[in-house]
């Protein structure tokens, strides 16, 4: 198993295969952004494509990351994931150590209710609770 950064360049060449993932994580809630808007973000390097990649060399997740500065952090926030590699932890350890390397000493991220008990198998707990309005 296998996670690593897209490079740029690379972009419109797995761009197809790792746009499925996102699609399905956008489906589930009204999403700030839209799929030519995370690939934008992406090719402008505002944010960076993660792959999750199998033993067979099968593509089994994707995530996109925003680095964000804090006084007190640098934090690696996942701005879309999707995919099967979401729950294994061998993925995720490895996304860890792949962060870690980016620099990143903490990662966040917005989920629904139902992902947040899925991620409570990882070891992830919810740290606040968000509210939103549209003004």
């Amino acid at each position: 198993m296998e996670v690593f950064c897209v490079p740029k360049e690379a972009l419109e060449t797995v761009w197809d295969s790792v746009e499925k993932f996102f699609a399905k994580a956008l489906d589930k809630h009204d999403p700030e952004y839209s799929l030519n808007d995370l690939k934008n973000y992406v090719l402008d390097q505002k944010w960076k494509l993660f792959a999750f990649v199998n033993d067979k060399n099968e593509l089994n997740g994707a995530a996109i990351v925003a680095f964000l500065s804090y006084p007190k952090s640098y934090t690696a926030f996942v701005t879309c994931i999707g995919g099967r590699a979401l729950v294994n932890r061998e993925y995720y350890e490895k996304f860890i150590e792949v962060l870690k390397e980016f620099g990143a000493d903490r990662v966040q991220g917005y989920v629904t209710e139902s992902i947040e008990r899925m991620y409570k198998r990882l070891g992830i707990s919810k740290r606040v609770s968000m509210v939103d309005i549209k003004i």
